[in-house]
């Protein structure tokens, strides 16, 4: 049978791929999608691409796999913004934490889904927002700019916390100021961060 989303006559190399190609391809096609690594572009790209070919498959289902140390808030909200879109397109958006959801994926790409579950050995980590520049040369200007940017991106996922935990902008904020904040899925259940533990 035919597959819609793919073009007539597209075959699936299956000789050669890896074992691991092969398995994420299988997942892909029962609708499941991975973020096991750092949310940097590469991942971000292929993520948008699997979740893109899962839209156009109109699955009923899409369960994203989360076990990732976070990565850009930048491509972190690119993927929060398309699982929000297939959400509304009428596809249920589950996302299972097995691991560890840290920094951006747990603060960024889990809330996205509309169910939130974990493992029960579960770990998250929730902090302000970071830049990461060694032996940059900017100026004074280019610096205040930056801070702008990184306040008014801080206030954006502050607000997506507070909405999906039932928190205030303010309880959010207090959290994870000035530090890190790392919890169980236990207490990560306890704050709303997950709806349930499996």
């Amino acid at each position: 049978m035919n597959d819609p989303c793919e073009p007539a006559g597209f075959k699936v190399p299956i000789v050669n791929m890896s074992y691991r190609e092969r398995l994420r391809w299988a997942e892909l096609r029962q609708g499941v999608v991975r973020l096991n690594s750092a949310i940097v572009e590469d991942t971000a790209s292929q993520f948008l691409s699997e979740l893109e070919y899962l839209r156009r498959k109109q699955v009923p289902r899409v369960m994203v796999k989360i076990c990732s140390p976070g990565g850009g808030a930048y491509y972190a909200l690119a993927i929060y913004d398309a699982l929000r879109d297939i959400s509304a397109s009428g596809t249920k958006v589950i996302a299972l934490v097995e691991g560890f959801a840290a920094s951006a994926a747990a603060m960024i790409v889990l809330q996205a889904a509309d169910e939130r579950i974990c493992r029960a050995n579960a770990r998250f980590l929730l902090h302000e927002t970071r830049r990461w520049v060694f032996f940059a040369v900017e100026r004074t200007s280019d610096l205040e700019d930056e801070v702008k940017e990184m306040q008014a991106l801080t206030e954006r996922i502050v607000e997506i916390i507070a909405t999906r935990a039932g928190k205030t902008r303010d309880e959010v904020q207090r959290l994870i100021e000035r530090k890190e904040v790392w919890m169980s899925a236990t207490e990560a259940k306890e704050w709303k961060l997950v709806d349930r533990i499996v």
